[in-house]
């Protein structure tokens, strides 16, 4: 069995029609026909059968398992692919969300600067569901990740890092500003300005809405940090953040009473199916013993 002949399987189940398959993969019509028999000879079993009456192509149950299997193979396939290519490259690609990075990566680069491997590392700034998606596909080695419940994925190692708590912040001209603690239920008529898609902290955001009951008024997403906290200095909004982020003296932070409050969990990520060589396992020991 070889990958492409997968690749054209899961395209013929897809599309359902062997010509446009072969146009696809600029290959001719014969091409892909040979390479679903040497499957099914392979498998001993009929994959894909032609429905006499309408010509429909029609994916047995044997094909729709090895479906299942041909996605999960590529996927491996590809991100071995990738793993390789930084191993080759001498570097280790490294995932840094921004609040994290914000917190972990001064005291990384320290030492790595110490230990002369500062060079041999690729950072990446995503949000954590972005990063950890970046590295289930192989363009990452290694990665620091937020979450609120514990990580449970067989594919992925996890250290727990630690675990700190979510608050809200205020300008200082807010008429909540005063107070120093809040019930997020005491919330609900605020505008919230809240980092975009991809970031740990909308799921915290969301779970907390749907135990309270409520529909918020979101009047704006972004990316940055800084800007964030610029718009909630000038009282445009809200924000919900956990203690990484920093915040200026017209920003003042509330702790949220609520029972049960999720905690933003940070944790050193990779997968269990990497191997580091010897640069990069130096680089990985060298951040464990920054962070921890």
């Amino acid at each position: 069995m070889n990958t492409r002949d997968l690749e054209y399987f899961i395209s013929l189940t897809e599309i359902k029609i062997f010509s446009k398959v072969a146009e696809e993969f600029n290959v001719s019509q014969p091409t892909i026909t040979f390479a679903l028999k040497r499957l099914e000879k392979e498998m001993d079993a009929k994959l894909i059968i032609r429905h006499r009456t309408h010509g429909e192509l029609i994916v047995t149950d044997s094909g729709k398992q090895l479906l299942k299997h041909a996605r999960a193979i590529i996927r491996h396939f590809e991100v071995a692919k990738q793993n390789i290519e930084n191993l080759k490259s001498n570097k280790i690609s490294i995932g840094l969300p921004p609040i994290i990075e914000t917190r972990y990566f001064p005291k990384i680069a320290q030492h790595l600067k110490e230990e002369k491997l500062l060079g041999n590392i690729n950072t990446f700034e995503y949000g954590s569901e972005t990063t950890l998606d970046a590295l289930k596909s192989g363009e990452l080695d290694i990665a620091l990740i937020g979450s609120i419940n514990p990580m449970e994925d067989a594919r992925i190692e996890t250290e727990e890092i630690d675990q700190i708590p979510f608050y809200v912040y205020v300008s200082k001209d807010n008429h909540l500003a005063k107070q120093s603690s809040i019930k997020f239920s005491d919330l609900k008529h605020e505008d919230f300005i809240l980092f975009k898609q991809g970031f740990v902290q909308n799921e915290s955001f969301r779970q907390l809405t749907k135990k309270n009951g409520m529909h918020p008024n979101i009047i704006l997403r972004s990316n940055e940090t800084n800007n964030i906290m610029n718009l909630i200095s000038n009282d445009v909004g809200i924000g919900f953040f956990n203690s990484f982020v920093n915040y200026p003296d017209s920003v003042v932070r509330l702790k949220l009473e609520d029972d049960n409050m999720p905690k933003f969990v940070t944790n050193l990520v990779y997968l269990k199916s990497h191997y580091f060589n010897e640069l990069q396992q130096k680089v990985l020991d060298n951040i464990r013993h920054s962070i921890k």
